[in-house]
């Protein structure tokens, strides 16, 4: 089976305690774990970009998507689904990254073309739920961990290897000017790189990488 790298946008450690993600607690107590670290400002875009591009991307204009695919995408051929580096977004899953869509449906498709495709690829797809909505919508946020929860329950069942993480934690205020918390979740079948320090977003990339070649067996 292929891995997947799955990016959950906002998704948040101080919000399980609230929410009850069941299936995400179970990772928590049984997969390797840790925090990454994303200082504000922090936008979809270049904190994505940083990921696949196994460096610290801190400006757009230091990519040009129009002639190159990114360089993580090109070094395991995964499939990208839904990928916030672009709005629509990018990949196979195509969506406004704003509130026209909202998390039920959102989380559906990302979910079936993942389940589609795993089978004949490695796979980087985001659900940005929680960070697109949130903003707007704080009192909907355990309502969107359960969707969120069920998709990722869904999807493991599928899949042995794998790194769930997310770029940033939630959103803080009704402002989109890059303001979450600084630190997000990562749950994998993979040991960060560093037992006692958090982790960097091209990290995440060197890792999936790892994870694609089987080279941490």
């Amino acid at each position: 089976m292929n891995p997947l790298l799955l990016g959950i946008d906002g998704l948040s450690y101080t919000s399980f305690m609230k929410c009850n993600p069941r299936t995400l607690f179970t990772l928590f107590s049984s997969t390797y774990r840790g925090v990454v670290l994303n200082k504000k400002p922090q936008f979809p875009q270049t904190s994505w970009m940083s990921v696949l591009e196994l460096k610290d991307i801190k400006d757009m204009s230091e990519v040009n998507l129009n002639d190159t695919t990114p360089r993580l995408l090109k070094e395991t051929n995964a499939v990208a689904i839904n990928l916030p580096i672009t709005n629509p977004t990018y990949g196979k899953l195509s969506l406004p990254y704003d509130s026209s869509v909202n998390a039920e449906e959102e989380i559906n498709k990302v979910t079936q073309i993942v389940l589609e495709l795993i089978d004949e690829a490695p796979v980087i797809a985001s659900i940005t739920a929680i960070d697109r909505l949130l903003h707007r919508e704080p009192t909907e946020k355990c309502k969107i961990y359960s969707l969120v929860d069920t998709a990722v329950r869904k999807i493991l069942n599928k899949v042995d290897d794998f790194i769930i993480f997310s770029v940033y934690g939630e959103p803080k205020g009704e402002s989109e000017d890059g303001n979450h918390e600084d630190y997000g979740v990562f749950l994998a079948t993979i040991p960060r790189p560093s037992e006692h320090e958090t982790i960097k977003l091209q990290e995440i990339g060197e890792l999936f990488i790892k994870l694609v070649k089987k080279e941490y067996y």
